[in-house]
């Protein structure tokens, strides 16, 4: 039987499903779980900046996630009509029927029609558009909450999420503080309506209280993650370890259903854009051949939808294919040889069972890409099976948590104008820097500003005497707004501890991230509502006129970039020792009077 080759590459699928055997014989994890940054350039085939599209797709790949089966995976990407009036969510599953979800979204896509029209608040668009996702991702948020209307097997046993946490926090070993006792408050209203859900006798005959009971657990589950740090109240306790990681990503993750519509709703609403006037969902599936069938072979969901791309060269390639858990170790390679498209997140897992759709059509322009890029996968491969046979350490697996929780985004509605305060020191023998201002732009793509890190030719301001050695600080402010009186850092943020994202208002202290031998103290000076996310990677691309900081040059002459690529957003990177990539980002959110 003669074997035909990957678009003309010298090498068969065969062959390639061979190398990922061996390979998964010798390392079932070749790569550590790590978020790919990207930076990319807007363009003005995009109406979406690039940030916002990689939000949209990854709150919508989060709502998608209707099972918690983890053999069923979703993927989803946002494509831009040509005539910027409209956009197609495509949506893919590496098994079975999705019919579900979209239908979903498609009643979804009907309330992002009517938020773009702004006929309704925004408030009213968002409590519209929440309860189509309790209703279309029920069965998954009652398994989160192990409730026991949920018809899961893998909470058969386990004790309810609210329960956990009520414990958790009444726990002995707890720092009994202001924070914690409004912690307990709030957790007794959890459990109050947890118990409302729970005595509920059929769900079915009551499905519309149920659906009520569980959209007011979501809200408060999301209001309580926001405003508490739980993951900081459990790290000194005596708690389960296990139990101290899964408690703040659990609630994390139901508040997430809410927080995910409001943004998307927020997108919709939008009048940078005309995307969400029109809004299409169409599935897309591979059919994989019968032979293949038997032996189990899947096309994952994300290469799905790439490969619908390099089949369907007239529409609008998105720049991001999100899914609804982290991408595995040969889909994130693939997508990194190819190129053309990014995805946020790798777990690093390997499955044997993942192929490529060799038997599709692909136009002629496509073939020869494709053949390079199938022979550099396998040759990467067949490397990491004979570092593999090198190595005579006996590898000892942890696998990964594979879901994926969206960062929060925010979506400011007026353009009020921003400034960011620098300063830094770093050597004892070195005057410190002066104080610089940046304001930004008012335009929707707003450019670099370059900060040059060089002795000042002026005193520094008071404020900077005091500065220790080895330490930066950055100061956010609303001009216009009242400061704080009591910015104390309580808090230390280790890069073990990243990523980290919180919300941040005129009561929030001084944070202190301990990079190494910097200590970077993040100064809230007069915010008065804003995100803040911190985020660490080891692979960055960089867009033109952008620089990464390595720490060890502060202060030099290199620039540090304090960039708002995004309206109301500012961004900028540095570089630790170790050579990861630390994005720091603070987003101001909309100031309501």
């Amino acid at each position: 039987m003669i074997m035909q080759s990957l678009w003309g590459s010298p090498i068969t699928r065969v062959e390639l499903e061979q190398s990922i055997s061996r390979l998964r014989q010798l390392d079932q994890l070749p790569e550590v779980p790590r978020e790919n940054f990207v930076l990319l350039h807007d363009d003005p085939t995009h109406l979406l900046v690039v940030e916002r599209e990689k939000e949209i797709a990854s709150n919508l790949a989060f709502l998608s996630a209707i099972s918690d089966d983890s053999l069923k995976v979703m993927a989803v990407c946002i494509e831009e009509h040509r005539n910027g009036k409209g956009c197609t969510i495509r949506v893919a599953s590496n098994i079975g029927d999705f019919s579900m979800v979209t239908d979903g979204f498609s009643r979804l896509a009907r309330v992002w029609e009517q938020a773009a029209r702004r006929g309704n608040s925004r408030s009213e668009d968002i409590d519209i558009a929440f309860r189509e996702v309790v209703d279309l991702d029920l069965p998954r948020i009652l398994s989160r909450l192990r409730s026991r209307h949920s018809s899961s097997r893998k909470i058969a046993g386990k004790r309810a999420l609210v329960e956990q946490l009520h414990d958790a926090l009444h726990d002995s070993s707890i720092r009994v503080t202001t924070a914690i006792k409004e912690n307990r408050r709030e957790v007794r209203d959890l459990r109050s309506l947890f118990v409302r859900l729970e005595g509920i006798a059929d769900l079915d005959a009551n499905i519309i209280e149920a659906k009520e009971v569980v959209g007011v657990l979501v809200k408060q589950m999301y209001a309580f993650s926001s405003t508490s740090n739980l993951g900081a109240a459990l790290r000194n306790s005596t708690l389960e370890p296990s139990l101290k990681t899964y408690l703040p990503e659990a609630i994390g993750k139901l508040g997430r259903y809410y927080s995910a519509t409001s943004e998307l709703v927020c997108a919709a609403r939008n009048q940078a854009w005309r995307l969400f006037e029109n809004v299409e969902v169409e599935p897309f599936q591979i059919q994989i051949p019968a032979a293949l069938q038997k032996s189990h072979w899947k096309v994952h969901a994300e290469m799905q939808l790439l490969f619908f791309y390099e089949t369907h060269l007239d529409h609008l390639r998105p720049r991001f294919i999100c899914s609804s858990k982290s991408a595995c170790y040969l889909c994130n390679l693939f997508f990194t040889l190819h190129g053309g498209f990014h995805i946020p997140k790798t777990h690093g897992r390997l499955y044997d069972k993942w192929t490529l759709p060799d038997w599709l059509d692909v136009p002629t322009e496509c073939r020869e890409n494709l053949g390079r890029i199938s022979t550099l996968l396998k040759a990467t491969i067949d490397g990491k099976v004979q570092r593999a046979l090198r190595s005579r350490k006996k590898k000892v697996y942890h696998y990964p948590n594979e879901s994926v929780l969206p960062q929060l985004a925010s979506w400011p509605a007026s353009c009020s104008s921003r400034s960011l305060l620098a300063r830094s020191s770093t050597s004892t023998i070195r005057p410190p820097t002066p104080v610089f201002q940046a304001g930004s732009s008012s335009k929707r793509h707003s450019q670099c500003t370059a900060m040059p890190l060089t002795p000042p030719t002026t005193p520094p301001q008071p404020e900077c005497a005091n500065l220790s050695p080895s330490e930066a600080t950055v100061g956010l402010n609303t001009p216009g707004l009242a400061a704080s009186q009591n910015h104390i850092s309580r808090l230390t943020i280790k890069e073990a501890e990243l990523p980290h994202s919180r919300l941040v208002d005129l009561t929030t202290p001084s944070l202190r991230l301990q990079l190494g031998t910097l200590s970077l103290t993040l100064e809230f000076l007069h915010v008065s509502s804003g995100r803040l996310s911190i985020t660490c990677g080891d692979i960055v691309t960089l867009g033109e006129g952008d620089r990464i900081v390595d720490i060890n040059d502060i202060p030099t002459t290199t620039e540090l970039q304090l960039c708002a690529k995004v309206l109301d957003e500012l961004t900028f990177w540095l570089r630790t020792s170790h050579g990861k990539v630390i994005r720091i980002s603070f987003a101001w959110e909309e100031q309501i009077t």
